[in-house]
Order: C-alpha cells, then structure tokens, then sequence
C-alpha cells in the first residue's frame, strides 16, 4: 500500500513497484486508511508525511498503537524531514525514503522489508 497526496509521485511509486510484481493499492488520502488495511491486507506500507490536510506522523502514530496494524511494516518517506528527524521522533518506522528517491534504493528497501 502506498499513501501519498501527489497523484503523480503515487503513480510513479506504482509503476515502479508494480514492474517488479508487487501488488500496489494506491491512497491519496489516509482517511479511509484502516478499512482499506482490512479489505486489502498489506504486507507494507509506504506513507508520506506531509499529506494535504493530514500529517502522515500522526497516522504512522496511530498505526502502530493499533494492534491489529502495529506489525505492518511502514516505510516513510518525506521530500521536507531528513532521516535523522525521522530518528528523533518517539515511534520510528522500519526504514525511511527521502524525495525525491532513487528507484534502486525504493527497491532495495522494499525488498530488504519483504523479505523479513
């Protein structure tokens, strides 16, 4: 699953992973983020922190206090915060993507994440 507010990094992040065989749910919005984990059951999710009208640490927050998605690995990616602001914060996600990315590192750390 990948949630990012920009149609055109979304897609980007689609076709990029979809030409690698995984199946990708794409979100604009977070909003509907929990009943969307329950009908497609992600093995990873790729979140934005800044998303229109919605800070994506507060979802990645409320991910993780859930029991049934704290397990679900989470990459975050971000073109404003830097890794090391990621670190800084209270609940940390699996691995961290700035933008804009370099496909070989998105898959790199999809692949590392998947297989685990």
């Amino acid at each position: 699953m990948v949630v990012d507010d920009d149609p055109d990094v979304l897609e980007v992040f689609q076709e990029v992973l979809e030409t690698e065989h995984y199946k990708v749910y794409p979100l604009l919005s977070p909003r509907y983020i929990f009943k969307t984990i329950k009908d497609f059951r992600p093995d990873l999710i790729i979140l934005d922190i800044m998303l229109n009208g919605m800070d994506g640490r507060a979802v990645f927050k409320e991910l993780r206090q859930n029991t049934e998605t704290a397990g679900i690995p989470i990459i975050m990616a971000s073109a404003r915060y830097d890794e090391n602001y990621i670190a800084s914060q209270k609940y940390h996600p699996d691995d961290y993507l700035e933008k804009p990315f370099n496909i070989a590192d998105l898959l790199r750390k999809v692949g590392a994440l998947m297989e685990n």
